[in-house]
């Protein structure tokens, strides 16, 4: 894995190997979104306030409701009876800050991270990668894409202008 400046050093690159080979025109820019699942399990997510895991959370609903042993089959009971039992306000991973609990396409619950790019319809070339909020939904997170996408493509008119001072 490569760290992100140099990630971003790498990406300023290509897109003015495209833009000099005139890949990058036109004015037409589409945003795809898609959400993955994260590498790490929901049974590892812990509370914000306290810092406890789920399974001890739901041994202190199990002490609270009366049941003294808590067995497997008695915490997955009371799991089920649990209305809302997740939400990115009260629970976190403890190892990626940026996944949040999140609904993936086929209804299952995950932690999610939502990758966001923008690209350039007449060549396909990306112009643009931004990271959101999985749990957000894709009409609130565009703006910051499209501007990401925005700057790139300004700083790339800037570079032409500096290379080719004589041209229009």
């Amino acid at each position: 894995m490569i760290d992100l400046d140099t990630h971003s050093a790498t990406f300023v690159w290509v897109l003015g190997l495209l833009a000099d080979r005139g890949l990058i025109q036109g004015k037409r820019t589409g945003i795809e979104v898609t959400t993955l699942e994260a590498n790490v399990a929901m049974r590892s997510i812990v509370r914000r306030d306290t810092g406890e895991g789920y399974e001890e959370f739901l041994c202190g609903l199990a002490k609270a409701s009366g049941i003294e042993t808590s067995t497997r089959e008695n915490l997955a009971r009371l799991d089920l009876k649990c209305k809302k039992r997740t939400s990115n306000k009260e629970w976190k991973s403890p190892v990626y800050r940026d996944t949040r609990i999140a609904k993936m396409k086929d209804g299952r619950t995950h932690l999610a991270h939502k990758a966001e790019h923008a690209v350039h319809l007449d060549t396909g070339a990306v112009v643009a990668v931004t990271l959101q909020d999985a749990d957000l939904g894709d009409t609130t997170t565009l703006d910051l894409t499209l501007c990401k996408a925005v700057e790139t493509v300004a700083d790339l008119v800037v570079r032409e202008a500096e290379l080719h001072p004589d041209s229009a």
